[in-house]
Formats: structure tokens, sequence, C-alpha cells
């Protein structure tokens, strides 16, 4: 009887967290038009060839909820980092770095931080 308990307690437990990520960022608005959400952004992890105007910091984080979910990706932080600087506008993130760990409050995170530019036509 007692291992029919455990297996429910243990399937719950993997299975809890349908949501298995949360994002974090100093952007907290949301778009303020629909053409915000069409807005080609890059990331670049150094600065780019043309001249640009700075923006702003954007910095995300990306933490997973559970110790049986995969480590969160540079992608999925990219991912955060383009919705947010489509929000101020940005159609690149330069300067990019990313950090990733444990956390106190987390079983891994990925940090991600860049300026939001307009860069010149």
């Amino acid at each position: 009887m007692k291992f029919p308990l455990l297996a429910t307690i243990v399937a719950a437990t993997a299975l809890s967290g349908c949501a298995s990520y949360r994002t974090n960022s100093n952007i907290t608005s949301e778009p303020t038009s629909a053409v915000n959400s069409k807005i080609n952004v890059l990331i670049i992890e150094g600065v780019p060839d043309k001249k640009y105007r700075e923006l702003g910091p954007v910095e995300v984080s990306v933490k997973k909820l559970t110790v049986f979910h995969k480590d969160p990706t540079k992608e999925q932080a990219n991912e955060v980092l383009i919705e947010k600087a489509r929000i101020i506008g940005a159609d690149a993130v330069i300067k990019v770095t990313y950090k990733s760990g444990i956390g106190f409050t987390t079983w891994g995170y990925i940090d991600a931080k860049g300026t939001g530019v307009k860069l010149s036509e």
C-alpha cells in the first residue's frame, strides 16, 4: 500500500509546475502597439558596425522552477531579451552578456543583459 502512495507523490512532484520557467526583467510594461511585435530585433554580443542610438538597458532572467526541468538556455534568454527590446522600441540589443547558475530561489537560471539600441539607417 505504501508503494502506490509513494509513486503518486513522486509523479505529482515531477509533473508539478507545468509552467517550468519564470522570467523577470527590468522592463515591465507591455508593448504600446501591435507594430512593436513585428520589429525584428538583433542580438549582438559585441557592438554593431553601424551607428546607433542607445535607448537603455535591457536585463532579463530566466529561471527553472523545479529540479526536473532542463536548465534555461541562451536561446530562451534571447527570446525574452527580444520581447523586452520591442517594448522600448529597440531594433537591437548590443553588448549582451550571459551569466548562469543556481540561486537561492531557483534550481537554475540564466541572466542576460545588454543595451537596447536603435540602429541608424
